[in-house]
């Protein structure tokens, strides 16, 4: 059965904290980790709680993105930004990400600060990047507010256990994937504004074909493909 790992980012708020907890337990997911908490004390966040006191007490408290990314793997980032966002990266709607998942794999969903949300370069980090759609006259959502939507989707699509039969690729598969397509891309006469936007473009369509159905025994074949076609033109060039 796949799983899920809930993590926040810098929370600024104890009382949140709590409540989110509280979505946790509600909708059958246990682990939290939290990266830097902006309070001094969890008191305000075990009060809040309440019967999911358990989770808060048993979080992870850590100090990088690195350390959260531990045995996870596929890390989904959340933004509201939409609008604002580069051709890099694209924010799914949730709804679209989880109706299409199939791995039987760990997943990390990566939750912002209240004031701010998560940072470009730590959106960048992420394998994916998933939007609640909302009204664009005020697209953001209250931190507990908007991990409760999450948490609901993941809940309905975990619920279909039929569906999570692929086995994860793992990210050094992937990362080798897009390192060789990088290779192709410099070793082909195109323009270098071209080149800037390809790879960007490729990282977006490689996010939603890997955790979409993708199998392992796939995309080690995929490199076999990918790492032909780099040798052949690397050698012409």
């Amino acid at each position: 059965m796949p799983d899920l790992i809930l993590i926040l980012m810098e929370p600024e708020k104890a009382d949140n904290v709590g409540m989110i907890a509280r979505a946790m337990k509600n909708f059958g997911f246990k682990k939290l980790r939290i990266i830097r908490p902006m309070f001094e004390s969890f008191d305000r966040a075990l009060a809040a709680a309440m019967h999911a006191r358990d989770i808060v007490e048993n979080a992870e408290i850590l100090t990088t993105l690195d350390e959260a990314r531990k045995d996870i793997d596929l890390i989904i980032g959340t933004t509201a930004r939409v609008s604002k966002y580069s051709l890099d990266r694209r924010a799914i709607p949730i709804r679209d990400l989880v109706r299409e998942i199939r791995w039987d794999a760990v997943y990390g969903l990566l939750m912002g600060r209240e004031s701010t949300g998560l940072t470009t370069e730590e959106l960048a980090r992420c394998d994916i990047v998933a939007t609640i759609p909302s009204s664009r006259e005020y697209p953001a959502l209250n931190l507990a507010n908007a991990t409760s939507i999450f948490l609901y989707e993941f809940f309905l699509a975990f619920s279909d256990s039929s569906r999570f039969r692929e086995r994860p690729v793992s990210r050094e598969v992937r990362d080798l994937i897009l390192n060789y397509i990088k290779d192709i891309l410099e070793s082909l006469d195109l323009a270098e504004h071209k080149k800037s936007r390809a790879l960007p473009l490729v990282r977006r369509i490689m996010e939603r074909t890997f955790p979409c159905g993708v199998s392992d025994n796939e995309a080690i074949y995929l490199v076999g493909i990918i790492k032909a076609i780099r040798e052949k033109l690397v050698k012409v060039v």
